[in-house]
């Protein structure tokens, strides 16, 4: 329901908090052919996600944050070991 209320809105920009979380395998399916055709639109999309697997397979450009931002660029670039290792060490910190 989630989601009908946001293709409904037509919204430019789209804020979504672990959008894979609590939802069945067909729209977790569909979810990321979703976020490309708003990508395509100019929408900008904002997914809040804490499965790295997830950011690699769905998503072109990443912002880590742990307490402050870590790294912003395309994802490949970001999710390195060493700005994971970064975010690890100021979270427990």
């Amino acid at each position: 329901m989630l989601f009908a209320r946001v293709l409904l809105q037509d919204a430019p920009v789209i804020l979504l908090d672990d959008p894979f979380d609590a939802i069945d395998a067909r729209t977790t399916a569909d979810l990321p052919g979703v976020v490309a055709r708003w990508h395509a639109e100019a929408r900008t999309v904002i997914a809040v996600l804490h499965d790295l697997y997830q950011v690699r397979q769905h998503f072109s450009r990443t912002l880590l944050l742990a307490r402050r931002a870590v790294a912003w660029r395309p994802t490949a670039d970001v999710l390195r070991a060493e700005n994971l290792f970064w975010a690890r060490q100021m979270a427990e910190s």
